[in-house]
């Protein structure tokens, strides 16, 4: 009865794996997806073409103007000659113009010049950091999946240890009813059993949290349910709790072959966060110019065509031209434009300063994430020959306790020798995605 039971709950748990739809998640559209619904990208985006249409309302005052003016006009008294006692009026109480307008700022010292390249630099600088934002949010999503990766590799080596624990406690159990093992060698045989299944079921906990994680950098869930996860390499694995998804990401091989040239990157002292900064410096620096210009003579020409009454002092409508020039020269403000320029001075060599201690602190960053992958990848070749002789010393143990030459707990501590290497291969392979994931994000795009 108990067999038939367990043949039940058996077919019944592989029945809910298989009706399950494997959910594929790739990297790649995680990346896109990522970018697409970023709320900071997208104030980012808003933020550059309120740069651009700044810079070309500011561009328009290079070019002469043109508009259409109207004016009425009222006085109460007009003069007046009496010759041979008839009382001439010079002009009317009410009068009118209208026509067109064009003036043009003929020299300002280079002041809208200066404006125009400041407002040019403001745009350079709002999309770099535009491009830096994006780099750090695929950054961040790279490293998040990542993270799935680790745990999916870490479900299937501990499901390989399953396997093999669940293979030698039936050995174990089947010579102790023979009488040639003892019932401590099925008791620890067991927990052995129960300790790999504590652990899956941990590491499928971790992973619906980082799946999460991912998720929320993502902006969707992919229709995917991350409560209990597993993946698609234990789909016909034996599970005694429901699997609420089957996931099949990219493999961590394929994963680090592509990532793997990014170790020759060279660090980019041109990238987006210092080139940012760099424009800022140089905004404020045109900034400052235009507030100077504001110290010297300023010449506007204007002209135009108008329609008037009264003619001066002729009471006639007349259809007329007028031009000419106007000069205002700075005699008193406060020193309101030299304190002005003075403050965007400072500001410019302010973000100078900050982009050397940017400078600093992302080729420190670079230079640490190459030093740590060199001892990764030295970590890397050690644990693939250490995984080597841990299953070959894990199959002769078993092999020496079945001949009774020792004892199980040497069994045991020989299987977990041989995990832990494997766990760790993997820790230090998803450690060298991230290193390189982050010298891909500071380097030159010359891959």
């Amino acid at each position: 009865m108990k067999k038939l039971f367990g043949l039940l709950v058996l077919f019944t748990t592989t029945t809910v794996l298989y009706g399950l739809d494997i959910s594929s998640l790739s990297l790649a559209d995680c990346e896109r997806d990522a970018l697409k619904s970023s709320a900071q990208l997208q104030g980012l985006e808003a933020q550059v073409r309120s740069a651009r249409a700044q810079e070309k309302s500011v561009s328009s005052s290079l070019y002469p103007s043109l508009s259409l003016d109207a004016k009425a006009s009222w006085v109460s008294e007009v003069p007046t000659l009496k010759l041979g006692g008839q009382k001439l009026k010079f002009g009317d109480t009410w009068g009118y113009s209208v026509g067109p307008t064009a003036s043009y700022v003929l020299f300002d010292n280079g002041g809208r010049g200066a404006l125009k390249k400041s407002a040019s630099k403001a745009v350079s600088a709002q999309e770099q950091s535009y491009e830096f934002a994006r780099k750090q949010i695929l950054l961040q999503v790279q490293q998040s999946y990542f993270s799935v990766q680790q745990l999916l590799q870490r479900l299937v080596l501990l499901n390989g240890q399953l396997e093999v624990a669940q293979k030698q406690l039936s050995d174990v159990q089947s010579a102790y009813k023979a009488g040639a093992k003892s019932k401590l060698d099925v008791s620890i045989a067991r927990k052995q059993v129960l300790k790999t299944q504590t652990a899956m079921s941990g590491a499928r906990s971790r992973l619906a949290g980082q799946l999460r994680t991912l998720f929320k950098l993502t902006g969707t869930d992919y229709g995917i349910d991350p409560s209990y996860p597993t993946d698609k390499r234990l789909a016909k694995a034996k599970e005694e709790s429901k699997t609420t998804t089957v996931l099949n990401t990219d493999s961590l091989e394929s994963t680090l072959q592509i990532f793997r040239p990014y170790d020759q990157s060279v660090f980019d002292e041109n990238s987006p966060k210092l080139a940012a900064l760099d424009e800022m410096a140089q905004y404020y620096e045109y900034l400052a110019n235009s507030y100077q210009s504001s110290l010297y003579p300023r010449i506007v020409l204007q002209g135009g065509a108008y329609f008037e009454y009264p003619n001066g002092a002729i009471r006639e409508h007349v259809f007329l031209g007028r031009a000419g020039a106007a000069v205002s020269v700075p005699f008193f403000e406060g020193g309101k434009d030299r304190q002005q320029a003075k403050a965007q001075k400072e500001l410019a060599r302010a973000k100078t300063y900050e982009k050397q201690d940017a400078q600093q602190t992302l080729e420190a960053l670079f230079s640490t994430a190459k030093d740590r992958l060199y001892g990764l990848q030295v970590q890397e070749n050690l644990l693939k020959d250490t995984i080597k002789q841990a299953d070959e010393t894990a199959r002769l143990t078993y092999q020496a306790y079945k001949a009774g030459a020792v004892t199980f707990f040497e069994v045991d501590r020989a299987n977990l020798d041989l995990l832990e290497s494997q766990l760790s291969l993997a820790d230090v392979q998803v450690e060298e995605l991230n290193q390189l994931a982050i010298l891909n994000s500071l380097a030159k795009e010359t891959l």
